[in-house]
C-alpha cells in the first residue's frame, strides 16, 4: 500500500471530512443574506419602536336602531325659514321633517336619515336647530371589510357651529369611538378629548370597526345641535351638508405592521338650507 493509500485509510477510519474552503462567491452570498436579515431587524425595530401608542375606544350603552324610511319618497333636503318665534310647537308649528339618502355599489350600502326637530329663536343669544341623525351601512357581498364609516359635517360659513359633543342620546351598533385624549387645538381654543376636536376642527364623528370584523351592517346616531351666530334683522342664507361615508378594504398582516390595503368609499348626503323669513 502506497503512501496515499494509508492516508486515506486513516481518514476513514477517524471519521473526520476533508475540510472545503468557502469560494469568494459564495462568501459575498453568506455575507449578502446576513446583511438583508439585519436590515429586516432592524427595521421591524424601529416600527415597532416609532410606532404611536394604540388607539383607545369607547362604546355608548345605548343600541343604534335604524328608522324606517321610504326611500321612494323621502327628499334629501329641507328649507329651514327663520323667524322671531320658536319653531317648536309652542308659539310656533313644530318642524319635524325627515330627509334621507342611500347609496350602493354592489358590495354595500350606506345610509343616512336626519331628523329636523325645531328651531328656536333666541335673541341676543344664537339661534339653534335641533336634529337628529341616523347613520348606516349593510354589507351585500364581497371579502371586503368595514373599516370605518363617517358623519361629516360641513357649514357653509363660520356663522353656523355646533357645541360640545352630546353622548346623552348616543347610541351604536357594532361600531366604537375614538377615547383618546390629549392637547388638540381647534377655532375655539384647545381641548382635552379628541371627539371634540374632530367635530370643531374636522367636521366628524367617526364609527370604527376596532377588531377589524367581517360586520354584516351597524352604524350610529345622536342629537345634534347647530347655533346660528348671525342676529336679527341681519340675517343671512346658510347651507348646512350632512355626508355619510363608508370606508371599506382588506385588513392585511405584514412583516412591518398590519394595514389597510384597496380602501374605497361609499358616501350619501343630504342638505338643509337656512334662510331668512324675518318676523311672525
Amino acid at each position: 500500500m502506497d503512501e496515499i493509500e494509508k492516508i486515506n485509510d486513516k481518514i476513514k477510519e477517524s471519521g473526520a471530512e476533508p475540510k472545503r474552503k468557502l469560494g469568494k462567491k459564495r462568501k459575498i452570498t453568506v455575507i449578502g443574506a446576513v446583511g438583508i436579515i439585519a436590515i429586516l431587524i432592524g427595521a421591524v425595530l424601529y416600527v415597532t419602536l416609532t410606532a404611536p401608542p394604540p388607539e383607545k375606544y369607547w362604546k355608548p350603552e345605548r343600541e343604534f336602531t335604524m328608522p324606517n324610511v321610504d326611500w321612494g319618497v323621502v327628499k334629501n333636503s329641507y328649507t329651514v325659514k327663520r323667524t322671531t318665534y320658536d319653531q317648536d310647537g309652542t308659539q310656533g308649528p313644530i318642524i319635524n321633517q325627515t330627509i334621507g339618502s342611500e347609496k350602493s355599489d354592489g358590495s354595500f350600502k350606506v345610509m343616512l336619515v336626519v331628523r329636523i326637530k325645531d328651531y328656536g329663536y333666541l335673541p341676543e343669544n344664537p339661534d339653534e336647530i335641533h336634529i337628529m341623525f341616523y347613520i348606516s351601512f349593510v354589507k351585500l357581498k364581497g371579502d371586503y371589510i368595514t373599516k370605518e364609516i363617517i358623519l361629516k359635517y360641513k357649514p357653509s360659513d363660520s356663522y353656523v357651529r355646533t357645541p360640545s359633543f352630546d353622548g346623552h342620546y348616543f347610541a351604536s351598533k357594532n361600531l366604537y369611538f375614538t377615547a383618546d385624549t390629549g392637547n388638540y387645538p381647534t377655532p375655539y381654543g384647545t381641548v382635552s378629548d379628541r371627539m371634540d376636536y374632530e367635530l370643531w376642527t374636522l367636521h366628524q364623528i367617526r364609527g370604527i370597526n376596532k377588531d377589524k370584523r367581517d360586520l354584516k351592517e351597524g352604524g350610529f346616531s345622536n342629537s345634534f345641535q347647530m347655533d346660528l351666530f348671525d342676529e336679527y334683522p341681519n340675517w343671512t342664507a346658510h347651507t348646512i351638508t350632512f355626508t355619510a361615508t363608508l370606508y371599506y378594504g382588506k385588513y392585511v398582516h405584514g412583516w412591518f405592521g398590519d394595514s389597510w390595503e384597496d380602501v374605497h368609499e361609499l358616501s350619501a348626503s343630504v342638505v338643509i338650507y337656512v334662510v331668512p323669513e324675518g318676523g311672525v
